[in-house]
């Protein structure tokens, strides 16, 4: 059934044409360092429909032609396509003083859901053309016309697939690396129950949750520095925290200095020198749009990702959070699972810390089910840690005894980190960590002292 030209050729009014937008997006990508990465990542979503001005899709087809022939995109690069295409491009067009690294995502994804849109509204524009003035025209013709629309649109979201054989073979020579140590299973962080699971895989949600003060916002930095540390890039995205009161703690905990002198700048000679000579090298990344929105947190990781390759992303933390949903649990499994998908979409590894709900029973042990707001925020992590520091609830409180006899450990100077999820493995207990109050730094210790003995009653009574 072909579609009848005499109605499709006809003049219509639509208000899903905006040039302007084209212009934009082109803009904002031509005028920003990482155009590449940008252009790089964009061409299996863009399509030829999502552009209606014809000087427009050009310079991205220009953009392109400088991927295919192995070049960066930029202003000169793209021009000297124009010129070899005997086309117009004037450079000065797209600079821009402010670069909009944010919004690239959202204005191409904006775009394209535009071009969808107006090519279903064209084509229902002229199913109802036909069925109005051509008699011959049957309802079975509409639906066939129909169907063809809704097929030719599906085409243009570009879904991947994958058939079993091709999968087959690259788990196995992934496995075949992996044994021969050519590549790791994840990017260790530098503690053994994490880095003995995988490390942190690419692809999944990994949480850190734990009490108030407890000290998750100082382990996911510490694993954040491990990373960074083995060559890895890391990006932090915090709404409780400064960037520099970020770059202090780093500073802190990768040179041991007391974190409250750098704060007062009271530091010997030692201590100074330490901080100047502080390695300055550290793939890390650190957000400074600093927004609560979670479609804007999105569109800034998809940025980051672009331009520093970042492999490791940290969101301290997720209850600072927000998205479009009216109640406040509905608010927090949508954003995890959002999250979760954008993980896997990326196939970078993110971190996201949560707090735990008050506990009504007094017991400052932290469990699965006190994740804050939503169970379903466990249902979207790949894996789950807790973090406890009962020196932090009193003297009087200790480890629970789990795997091991952590209630015979004292809690002086400790933490237990704890595997309470672990989709791709076994749980695999706990681990007691050393934690240095000064520089706010989880270490990995061997030898424990030994909690002081609790005084039998006998002995507290004087008779």
């Amino acid at each position: 059934m072909t579609r009848k030209q005499k109605y499709q050729d006809e003049e219509r009014t639509t208000t899903l044409v905006d040039p302007q937008l084209e212009r934009a997006l082109l803009v904002a990508i031509l005028s920003h360092v990482a155009a590449t990465g940008y252009v790089m990542s964009l061409r299996n979503v863009l399509t030829d429909e999502d552009f209606t001005e014809e000087s427009n899709l050009n310079v991205w087809h220009w953009s392109l032609a400088c991927l295919d022939k192995a070049q960066d995109v930029n202003l000169l690069n793209v021009y000297a396509q124009a010129q070899e295409c005997g086309g117009e491009f004037n450079p000065t067009h797209f600079v821009q003083a402010r670069g909009a690294e944010g919004d690239i995502f959202t204005l191409a994804n904006a775009l394209h859901t535009m071009g969808i849109k107006r090519r279903i509204s064209e084509g229902a524009q002229s199913i109802l053309m036909s069925i109005e003035h051509d008699a011959d025209y049957t309802p079975s013709d509409a639906v066939s016309e129909l169907e063809q629309i809704v097929s030719d649109t599906t085409k243009t979201i570009k879904p991947k697939s994958m058939r079993w054989g091709l999968l087959l073979k690259e788990i196995l020579k992934r496995t075949e690396k992996l044994a021969k140590g050519e590549m790791p299973q994840g990017t260790p962080c530098g503690f053994d129950l994490i880095d003995h699971k995988g490390g942190l895989e690419r692809g999944e949600l990994m949480i850190i949750a734990g009490r108030n003060s407890n000290g998750k916002t100082s382990f996911a930095l510490c694993c954040a520095v491990g990373v960074a540390q083995r060559g890895t890039a890391v990006g932090i995205f915090s709404l409780e925290m400064t960037n520099a009161q970020l770059g202090t703690r780093i500073l802190s905990l990768t040179t041991g200095v007391d974190g409250e002198k750098l704060k007062r700048a009271d530091m010997e000679a030692t201590e100074w020198a330490a901080a100047v000579n502080a390695d300055d090298t550290l793939p890390i990344y650190f957000d400074e749009v600093r927004s609560a929105d979670i479609d804007t947190v999105i569109a800034n990781i998809k940025a980051m990702v672009a331009q520093h390759n970042v492999q490791v992303i940290v969101i301290d933390y997720l209850q600072l959070l927000r998205s479009r949903e009216r109640e406040r649990h509905q608010q927090m499994a949508s954003i995890a699972h959002r999250l979760e998908t954008l993980s896997k979409q990326l196939e970078i590894c993110i971190v996201l810390l949560s707090q735990l709900r008050r506990n009504v029973d007094k017991d400052p042990t932290p469990r699965l089910e006190e994740l804050k707001e939503s169970g379903d925020i466990a249902d979207a992590a790949d894996s789950v840690y807790l973090v406890y520091r009962p020196e932090r609830h009193g003297k009087d409180f200790r480890y629970p005894d789990m795997s091991q006899n952590w209630s015979q450990i004292s809690t002086e100077g400790t933490a237990l980190l704890m595997c309470c999820k672990n989709r791709q493995g076994s749980l695999n207990g706990e681990q007691m960590l050393g934690f240095d109050a000064h520089t706010t730094r989880f270490y990995q210790q061997e030898n424990y002292k030994p909690a002081p003995s609790t005084p039998r009653l006998e002995d507290d009574v004087p008779f």
